[in-house]
């Protein structure tokens, strides 16, 4: 009996705390004051916060058209549309060759700073590549497997090849890539997981290959 009180006891002091945080909240958020304790509680309530980049080279537009399918999700946070030059090149230079460089500008400056501030459980990056016959990935080495799985739902094939580097079900593991100069390797660095996702644009529709996208990228963010 005793036990029994001192247990209700400790309880309702529980209780009475949760109410008072609970109601606090609620006014927080009635008079709308914006602190990043907002932030604090999404990442509290969707402990998995996702990162999806896209359109570091204007010329490979499905991976715009997959992460904006994301963009209202609140644990995934969509970077799309970075260079809008429709080419490869922005002011001459390739803007995925110059993370942690010397001549890094702006658009890496910002890209990794709201990274790093994030601190995602997964960064997905975006790309198409038009000097292969499939779609492929390279990634960070713990999430291999469930990288495999996601591939292997695509209705393109998977590429057995790309850039000299070869694939295990779709996915390089100790190969050339990530290159120097990239965000993979920037995010390799700061112990930030990530995935890149490569469709090849020469060979398939572009309906197709942004629907392969989403299917991918649905599967690594569950």
């Amino acid at each position: 009996m005793k036990f029994y009180f001192s247990f209700i006891g400790k309880n309702t002091i529980f209780f009475h705390y949760c109410y008072f945080i609970t109601t606090w909240l609620f006014v927080y958020n009635k008079i709308s004051i914006r602190v990043k304790f907002d932030a604090l509680v999404e990442n509290l309530l969707n402990p998995n916060v996702f990162v999806i980049v896209s359109g570091l080279h204007g010329d490979e537009p499905a991976g715009n058209t997959a992460a904006n399918y994301f963009k209202n999700l609140p644990n995934v946070k969509v970077y799309s549309n970075l260079n809008k030059t429709k080419k490869r090149r922005l002011n001459g230079k390739d803007p995925n060759r110059h993370f942690d460089t010397d001549d890094q500008n702006d658009l890496q400056d910002r890209l990794l700073s709201k990274i790093e501030e994030l601190n995602p459980t997964l960064v997905i990056s975006l790309h198409e590549d038009d000097e292969v016959d499939g779609v492929y990935a390279y990634c960070s080495p713990e999430i291999e497997d469930k990288v495999k799985n996601a591939l292997m739902k695509s209705k393109i094939q998977l590429a057995v090849k790309a850039h000299g580097d070869v694939t295990d079900q779709g996915v390089i593991s100790n190969g050339q890539q990530p290159y120097k100069g990239t965000l993979e390797r920037a995010l390799k660095r700061r112990n930030i997981p990530y995935c890149t996702l490569e469709t090849p644009c020469a060979d398939e529709e572009f309906e197709t290959r942004a629907k392969t996208l989403i299917s991918v990228v649905s599967d690594l963010i569950v």
